[in-house]
């Protein structure tokens, strides 16, 4: 049988009460000691959960190799609409050079080589001139 923290805190509890109901005051500690061991197996447990999900807790962290740039930096041309009230453009200038719209990043499979992300998340690529 493998303890758990859910065990030795249940374990705590229970002898709490036949300790007050019996009124062995002195036997308390032991009852902190259970729940001091509990809480030791209880973080070895978030430990073990946090290894073995470190993919499934990768999925939710954002881990683009290009950063996010602030749409402030480049000159709009060709309004296409709005998303998430921030407006898209087909074609910035900024940076010295022009940049061609790509799509949003949830829609393009792969990252174009040379290509940059802009807020809120649209990737522009390099227009030869």
């Amino acid at each position: 049988m493998k303890i758990n923290s859910q065990s030795l805190f249940g374990g705590a509890a229970i002898l709490a009460v036949i300790f007050f109901a019996t009124e062995a005051w002195p036997l308390l500690a032991v009852v902190l000691l259970v729940v001091f061991c509990g809480l030791v197996v209880a973080d070895r447990e978030q430990l073990a959960v946090i290894a073995r999900d470190a993919d499934t807790a990768a999925m939710f962290v954002d881990c683009h190799s290009q950063p996010l740039l602030s749409l402030d930096h480049f000159r709009g041309h060709e309004l296409i609409g709005y998303r998430s009230g921030y407006p898209v453009y087909r074609t910035l200038a900024g940076r010295g050079a022009h940049w061609g719209l790509v799509g949003h990043e949830d829609e393009v499979d792969e990252m174009p080589r040379g290509a940059i992300r802009v807020f809120p998340g649209f990737i522009y690529r390099r227009l030869d001139d």
